[in-house]
Formats: C-alpha cells, structure tokens, sequence
C-alpha cells in the first residue's frame, strides 16, 4: 500500500527536476557566512547589554545563560545531528519516504522531550541558582526556560534540511533567531531597568524591594534587568522556529516527485524511532558534555572565588587595586569577576568556535553518505577539509587574541574611555592566555561531528567526560588559590580541550584507517598564523605611538589578515580539493593553479 505524504505532488516543490545538494565546503561557508552575521548581531547585543548591566549584572544574565548552553548545545548540536546522519544515510540509499517519515517522528519526539525540559528548567530555576552561589539568577533562568521548547522544534527542521545538505533554511533562520534577540533582548533589559529605576524614584522600592539609595536602587534592579535580556533571548528562540514552520510548509523540502514514488516502502515507525533514538542519545549527550565547561565553571567558579576571597581578602583586593569600581564590596567581589569573566573575554572567545561548529554540521552528512558507501577517497578529502578549513580559521585568530587582547577589549568595551575600564584591564591577562585554547576549542566540533559520522558517537562522549573531569579539577584547586583566583578558569579549559583534540585525532585515524596528512592539515595554518599574531603585535606597538589606539587595532588586525593570506598562498596552505567545493571551485582554481597559489 503506498503511503500518501504531505506535498507529494505539489508543483514547484516537489515536482522539480532535480535536487541541489551542496558540497561540505559550500555548506560550510553559507553557515560560515550567517554564523558571522549572527555574531556581528550577537555582539551588538550583548555588548551594549554588557555596558548596562556591568559585570555584577551580567553575572545573573549569564547565570540563566549558562544554564541555558547545555540545553541549547543538545538542541543546536545534538538533536540535529541525529537527525541529519540518518537522513543523509536515507538519501544515500534513495530512501526518500524514510526520509518524509524522520521528520514527522523526529517533530514529535522534540516536541516530547522540549516540552520536558521546558517544565524542568521552570520548576529548578531557583534551587539551581542558589547552588551555584548565585540566588538573585533565579528570575533569569525562569526567563529562559520557554526556549527550550521552541529550540527543540527547530531542531527537528534544522537536522531535518542538514540531512538533505541544504544549509540554507538553517542559516536564515539563525539570522532571524539573532535579530528578534537584538531588538527584543536589548529593549526589554533598558524597559525593566527604566522601569526599576521609577519605581524607586516613586516610592523607594525596586519592584516591592525597600532600597536606600540611588546606588542600591541599581543593584537591586539588575536581576530584572538581566531577565528581561533572556526574556528576549527566549522570544527570539519562537521566532527562528515560526520562519522554519512556514519556511517548509511554503516551499518544502526539494525531494522530487520521481524520487519519492521511485523509493522502496519506508520502514517501520518503531524501528525509525529505536535508529533515531539509538544514535541521537550518544550525540545528545556528547552536544551536553561539549557545554560542560560553561557549566562546570558556572558551578564551581563563583563558589571558588568566594574561597578566595575568604582564604585572602586583603592579597585579592590589592591584585585589582585601581581597577574595582569604588563601591565593590567583597561580598559582591566574586559575581564581579566571575560575570567580568563570561561577559567580556568569554564573549569574544566564543566567536571562533561558533563558526567552526558551522564546519562540523556541515561535514556529518558528506561524511555520512561516503562512509555509508564505503567510498575511501571520499571519506578523507572531506575528513581533510574539514580539518583543514577549521586550522585556517582557528589558528590565526587565536594567535591574534594572544596578540592583541587588550585593545580589542578597549575597542569593544572602552571605547570612549568611559566604558567598562575595570572590567578590561581584569579581562586582558585572561582573554590572551584563552588565545591558545581557542585553538583546541575550534577543532572539537568538526572532529566529535567526523566520529558521529562513521557511527562512534560514543567515543566524543567519553573524551569529553574525562575533559570535564580535568576542567573540573583545575577549577577547584587553581580558582581557589588567592593569587591566582579568576585566572584559574581559563587554564582548566585549555587542558580540557587539548585532552579532547589528541584523543579524538587519534580515534579518528584508528577507526578509519587512514591518517590525516599533518603538514597540509595543521603544520602549514600554524606556520601561517604565527606570522599573523607577530605582525599583528608589532604593527599594534608601532601604530599606537602614531596615532589613536583605537584605529591602530583595526589597523593591525587588517595588516595581520593580509600577511596571513600571502603567507598562506606562498606555501600553498590550501588544497586544491578545498577550492574545487567551493562554488565555481574549477574556475578559481585555474586562477590559482597558474600563478602556483594552491597545493
């Protein structure tokens, strides 16, 4: 009996000639491109939002958000995931009806276990932040628990379009996500916060709170503040979910009319259901364990510096001497540093990373499909490039936070002078030493999608695990040393990831046989990237005694980006299977070829 599916024959969807299907690299730069959008739309949000709620607010914002990333990892990184591999498996196999069958189940399951967390989040919003030392985050974490919900539904649709290897429903909606959170985010935390503050003005009270001044006014009104920020986080979570609803009900998915009645009966509900559970679960629960640093540090990293503190109040104060506003109090000291910590070097190091995760979503099904048909040569010219493109990426920007953390601090968040001076000069040390770690950081994604991919989902999980263990440890014995205090945090996350990158790396090459080719893959960008954070330092040293240190950052970091691309082509640090997936790849790759430019 053959079974009728929703827009079978409609004309102009499903009755098209053929079905576009983008390669790795072409995937990759179309989520490449909305990641970058994105974080520009992030970072106009969260930095201005980081200037109005300083470092003690921003502590209760990322309190709800912190929370917030391991939920939000599973959605964005796991759920889809599952999906999309089995998918890809489907198509590989011309089984376009299972394909039809795994969204409509995997819509369903998302809607279950979203549902779930949504009502897990609301009810533990205030025990969870009292645990992590932090009881004024309550009211944030209840803001954010709606988006569970929405964020699991667009999973469904997300894993659904990555399967089939189109990108683009997936980086539109990221796109429309990020601009409801911009408008939505920044207007609700200054309403909440004008509103506080007339309020106290009016009756001398913050929302029911008897204050005694103006300075205590502030404080008291920031959780709310920091709430209203998430409640936009939360309602721009709906609106990326609404754009995928009707994105597919208006244009559906590309499978065509010819292949849909061409495909074999599709498999049982059940046994689809076991297959997506089977491999989603391990793929979940590694998108969890990749958060775990953000939630170890959200757990132990205030409580720590509270030992600190207590264990040396005096050597603490006297590190930041000159640098704490004048009113901090050593109660408020660790929320201080721990929200100066998540909101300015935190922010800029999670750029690079957001974009490698782009790489590895779009690497799982190419890599899925070749290791399905066993095609060898397939399977490592994506491995490769996928690798490769994120070493491209990751080593010189890294090398280029080590080199120029503190203006790009000041630029971002001092611009004028008047800005978060304190919280800089706190963040500078930490956000240089996090340039090597974001290294480590970049290389997770694609590497844990590549193991997803040939069916050893399990092994991420573990790595990740002993990681976290690592990250942990160093926490609790690093954090709570005095003279080290807040800089402990950032040393745990690079021993966590340089674990996971050599461990994973080697499970790779174990499990396919095959070993990536080093130099093309890591030896070369490193080489390359060395020069780029050298000449970005000595540019910044010799502009910024010439002119205003603002324009000798952006200076800098062009002169670093140009050197770093003739380095690049001079010793030919890209391949030429890298250029042919490229869109009109054969034709950029004759331009290159003959000037000797790719290897």
């Amino acid at each position: 009996m053959q079974i009728q599916q929703p827009n079978a024959g409609r004309k102009g969807v499903m009755d098209v000639t053929a079905r576009r299907k983008q390669s790795f690299l072409h995937g990759a730069l179309i989520l490449t491109a909305a990641t970058v959008i994105v974080k520009i739309i992030g970072a106009i949000f969260k930095i201005p939002l980081t200037l109005v709620l300083g470092g003690e607010g921003a502590a209760h914002f990322y309190t709800a958000y912190d929370i917030f990333n391991p939920i939000s990892a599973i959605a964005i990184a796991g759920l889809p995931i599952a999906v999309s591999k089995l998918v890809s498996e489907s198509v590989a196999g011309g089984r376009f009806r299972d394909v039809r069958r795994i969204r409509k189940i995997s819509l369903y399951l998302f809607l279950a276990t979203g549902t779930v967390g949504f009502v897990v989040t609301l009810i533990f919003a205030r025990p969870f932040a009292v645990l992590v030392g932090n009881p004024n985050g309550a009211v944030p974490v209840m803001a954010i628990a709606p988006a569970v919900l929405f964020l699991c539904l667009m999973s469904s649709y997300r894993g659904y379009y990555e399967g089939l290897r189109n990108m683009y429903p997936t980086a539109v909606s990221q796109i429309t996500e990020a601009c409801a959170k911009l408008i939505l985010g920044y207007s609700l935390s200054l309403w909440v916060l004008k509103l506080g503050l007339e309020d106290y003005t009016k009756t001398g009270t913050v929302f029911g709170v008897v204050v005694q001044s103006l300075e205590q006014a502030k404080t008291a009104v920031l959780p709310f503040a920091a709430a209203g920020g998430i409640l936009g986080v939360t309602l721009s979570t709906l609106c990326g979910f609404v754009y995928l609803l009707i994105r597919h009900i208006g244009k559906g998915d590309g499978i065509t009319s010819t292949e849909f009645a061409a495909a074999p009966a599709p498999k049982a509900t059940g046994e689809l259901l076991k297959s997506l559970i089977r491999i989603g679960i391990p793929v979940c629960l590694g998108a969890l364990v990749v958060s775990l640093t953000s939630t170890i540090d959200l757990a132990s990293v205030m409580n720590r510096l509270t030992s600190a503190v207590n264990n040396n109040p005096e050597l603490v104060m006297g590190m930041y001497a000159g640098v704490l506003p004048q009113d901090m109090t050593l109660d408020r000291l660790p929320a201080f540093l721990f929200g100066t910590y998540k909101g300015l070097p935190m922010t800029i190091f999670n750029l690079v990373p957001a974009i490698t995760t782009a790489f590895g979503i779009s690497v799982l099904p190419a890599v899925s499909a070749a290791w399905a048909r066993n095609n060898t040569k397939e399977l490592k010219k994506n491995v490769e490039s996928a690798l490769r493109v994120t070493s491209l990426v990751a080593i010189p920007a890294g090398c280029g936070l080590m080199a120029l953390a503190g203006p790009v601090l000041t630029l971002l968040y001092n611009f004028k002078g008047d800005g978060l001076a304190s919280e800089v000069a706190i963040s500078t040390p930490i956000l240089s030493f996090m340039g090597i770690s974001v290294i480590f950081v970049a290389i997770t994604s694609p590497v844990n999608a590549i193991l997803q991919a040939i069916g050893r989902a399990d092994l991420p999980v573990k790595f990740l695990l002993v990681g976290g263990l690592i990250k942990l440890a160093v926490n609790y014995f690093l954090v709570a040393i005095p003279s080290v205090n807040i800089l402990g945090a950032p040393v745990g996350t690079l021993l966590c990831y340089l674990f996971i990158v050599v461990a994973s790396m080697i499970a790779v090459s174990r499990q396919t046989h095959m070993v990536p080719n080093l130099l093309s893959v890591f030896v070369k960008p490193v080489i390359a990237g060395v020069f780029c954070g050298a000449s970005a330092w000595g540019s910044y040293g010799l502009l910024v005694r010439a002119c205003d240190a603002r324009v000798s950052t952006l200076i800098s970091i062009a002169i670093a980006a140009i050197l770093y691309v003739m380095v690049l082509f001079l010793i030919r640090g890209i391949s030429l299977d890298d250029i042919l997936m490229l869109p009109n790849g054969e034709k950029i790759a004759k331009v290159l070829e003959m000037h000797g430019l790719i290897g």
